[in-house]
């Protein structure tokens, strides 16, 4: 209930804010109906004991899949919550499931999430597509990391 009363975070991933719970509670059963097969690639992500947000594999297949991050508490964005989430992900992606590449795509005008796929290593291959963001139809940038290109890049001082 906390993330649908979050603006910033309804606006940046295409939510309808200030939803009834009944309406949010249909939502999430409607969610999870359409992933059930995929849940065994989601993995929610928690600080101090709370669920803050999660991360997917989506499309896995052909040693491939696609990455989803979601902080859904916007006061943690800039925190390093979805670097360390990434992190872990592309860990396991490329050492259990054995994936041999993984993408994303990012609406070009996220800063944030576009400096989240450059800080994980992975590398913009293109501009296709377009997607909606906060209420605008805005171009989509696809990110790439191929199996054994794994690098982590930190900002300066840390």
């Amino acid at each position: 209930m906390r993330w649908s009363r979050d603006r910033a975070f309804c606006q940046a991933n295409g939510w309808t804010p200030e939803l009834s719970a009944q309406q949010v509670r249909d939502w999430w059963r409607e969610w999870w109906r359409e992933r059930r097969e995929q849940a065994k690639y989601l993995r929610m992500i928690e600080v101090d004991g709370g669920l803050v947000g999660y991360a997917e594999w989506q499309d896995v297949q052909g040693g491939e899949a696609e990455l989803g991050i979601a902080i859904g508490d916007s006061g943690l964005w800039g925190q390093g919550v979805g670097t360390q989430a990434g992190k872990q992900m592309l860990a396991w992606a490329f050492g259990e499931l054995g994936l041999r590449r993984v993408w994303a795509e990012v609406h070009e005008p996220n800063a944030r999430s576009l400096a989240l796929m450059r800080r994980l290593g992975l590398r913009e291959v293109s501009k296709n597509g377009t997607g909606e963001y906060q209420g605008a139809v805005v171009p989509m940038v696809q990110f790439e990391l191929l199996c054994g290109k794994v690098r982590i890049n930190r900002p300066a001082g840390e």
